[in-house]
């Protein structure tokens, strides 16, 4: 098993992707090829005694966060980006990881490895955690305009995600909606609703609320990119505030000082499961590879997560999972979702939405 990781992409690059990198071999027999300044990178691994089975790739660039994705991957060839996900297209690495620049992960994705067969869009998911456990959340914004049969495609991506990487037997599918009654929301919804209600094999609970998700009455959540996104960056933010009103309320007086000092545990094990760093990265669904993206601010402890996160995927052979999901679906479909909807607005140039491949292969 041999995984590349992106080393220049984080905020903190390459300091955290090293030392996950080193975390993550140790862990495990993985075998890890750390993409970048080959002088940085090897000064980076000598501070440790120890570091597994990693080793250095050499690439002369780093794409930045705040560069528009196309130009950046038409440009800078041999960016640690470019150059790790050139490794899994020749079959010299097994997945994909990286913490930088998602839209250009996403178009560079596309562009190298292509699309996974049967699969009209790919899209990110991600774990958020209930009250139950966690759910995962698709798509989170690879795509903002989304067709019947791309959200359609998305709820059988997330199934295989959420049963054969994180192991949930029969995984709960909602459709995030306004409200519960079917009916709600616009066209496409309606018609994502039949669709899914009529595939036998999807055990679909009908349209979820925002509120009965957090609650943990689904596994798997289906919602077009845009609405992902602002569900993720809002969960985030709230987190954040909480987290902050928290420790005001904690450092107010000595008496709420020693009650935090009693709740020590449980303050710890309510931060473990807020934050993003446990959890196995979000796995960019659909394309012809396993990639994983983790958030520019991600700690020591989220890349070796999200490299562990990428072995589990290639070893349960999610991809093909994938690819037998979708034909089932064509099989049981109530309403011709290749005609469905299928027209979309065209992409400004530096969105990760249906690149022009040929362009930057």
């Amino acid at each position: 098993m041999r995984i590349a990781v992106d080393a220049m992409g984080s905020d903190r690059a390459p300091d955290v992707e090293v030392e996950g990198a080193v975390t993550a071999s140790l862990e495990s027999d993985t075998e890890i090829l750390l993409v970048g300044d080959e002088a940085v990178l090897n000064e980076k691994l000598a501070k440790f005694t120890k570091h597994g089975a990693v080793s250095v790739v050499h690439a002369t660039e780093a794409i930045k966060m705040n560069e528009p994705p196309v130009m950046a991957i038409r440009k800078k060839r041999d960016s640690s980006l470019m150059v790790a996900m050139r490794l899994v297209k020749e079959n010299r690495a097994d997945a994909f990881v990286s913490a930088g620049n998602t839209g250009a992960v996403v178009v560079a994705a596309r562009t190298i490895l292509g699309p996974l067969r049967g699969v009209a869009r790919s899209a990110i998911c991600q774990c958020l955690p209930t009250a139950t456990g966690r759910v995962v959340l698709i798509d989170l914004g690879a795509n903002v305009d989304c067709s019947t049969r791309q959200l359609c495609e998305f709820a059988e991506m997330g199934i295989a995600y959420s049963h054969y990487a994180l192991g949930v037997e029969n995984p709960r599918v909602g459709l995030l909606n306004i409200g519960e009654e079917v009916g709600k929301g616009g066209q496409v919804a309606k018609e994502v609703h039949q669709n899914l209600s009529a595939a036998a094999h999807v055990n679909f609970i009908g349209n979820i609320e925002p509120k009965a998700m957090y609650r943990g009455e689904a596994d798997v959540v289906v919602c077009d990119g845009f609405v992902g996104n602002i569900i993720l960056k809002t969960s985030e933010a709230v987190a954040s505030l909480m987290g902050k009103l928290m420790r005001e309320k904690l450092e107010s007086s000595n008496m709420s000082k020693f009650g935090a000092v009693l709740a020590r545990k449980s303050l710890y094990d309510l931060k473990k499961t807020i934050d993003p760093n446990e959890y196995p990265g979000a796995p960019l669904l659909g394309v012809n590879g396993v990639v994983i993206i983790i958030h520019g601010s991600s700690t020591p402890r989220g890349v070796s997560n999200a490299i562990l996160g990428a072995r589990t995927a290639f070893e349960t052979k999610l991809n093909e999972h994938i690819h037998e999901n979708i034909e089932l679906l064509r099989k049981t479909r109530v309403i011709p979702l290749e005609s469905s909807n299928e027209t979309l607005k065209a992409p400004a140039e530096d969105s990760p939405e249906e690149t022009p491949l040929a362009e930057t292969a």
